[in-house]
């Protein structure tokens, strides 16, 4: 958009346009995870429930900090959610592909978190890495926890949003990357204003009612 032009766009539009993160700056995460060996959604032993993530023993304290920090600023319903499943989660802080800050994969009957902390805090600080590491954390809690029918009912919630790049954002963002963006959103009513990770995914109307079902999985 030339500067000419920026008086057309209604205040409104553009804060919508800021809130999907339209920006050259833009990174993604990835996600090849899926329910962890075979295991069906919802069993998780109850020593898994009682442990907590595992961090690779290289991991700075700093990083381990402003992880665990990330979590700590999620609301009390998405925090339950979590720790149902950070017993399952190994956590790596590493250097990620160019254009991806995050990736969560699969790893037998565990999931493997990679988090480029370095990057995310370069350019957005602590709420980059909420952002990020919550993002992340959707993920498992989406693979291990929900059931496809109510991720059908809560992507059907989820505006489909614009745009088609490269095949993975936007109107073309996968239904997963739509739920663990969603996710990160209703775990701190951050909508992601200036904020340009992910795959610009619209919010919901309503974040807290979109995410009562999932609060309603921890009884």
């Amino acid at each position: 958009m030339s500067p000419g032009s920026r008086s057309l766009v209604a205040p409104l539009a553009l804060l919508l346009l800021l809130a999907l993160g339209v920006g050259a700056e833009r990174v993604q995460h990835r996600s090849a995870a899926a329910a962890a060996g075979g295991r069906s959604v919802g069993e998780i032993s109850a020593s898994e429930r009682a442990a907590t993530f595992t961090f690779d023993p290289a991991t700075a304290d700093i990083d381990r900090t402003a992880f665990l920090t990330a979590v700590a600023h999620a609301s009390p319903a998405a925090q339950a959610l979590i720790a149902r499943v950070d017993g399952l989660v190994d956590v790596r802080v590493v250097v990620t592909d160019a254009g991806t800050v995050g990736t969560t994969e699969s790893r037998g009957d565990r999931y493997d978190v990679d988090v480029n902390l370095g990057l995310v805090a370069r350019r957005y600080g602590q709420r980059g890495i909420d952002r990020t590491v919550l993002h992340e954390l959707g993920h498992v809690v989406d693979f291990a926890l929900v059931p496809q029918a109510l991720d059908d009912e809560l992507d059907a919630r989820i505006p489909r949003g614009f745009g088609c790049e490269q095949q993975s954002s936007g109107a073309c963002a996968s239904q997963r990357e739509r739920f663990a963006e969603s996710f990160a959103k209703w775990a701190t009513g951050d909508i992601g204003v200036d904020l340009y990770l992910g795959y610009k995914v619209p919010p919901p109307d309503d974040l807290a009612a979109w995410g009562a079902p999932l609060a309603r999985l921890v009884g």
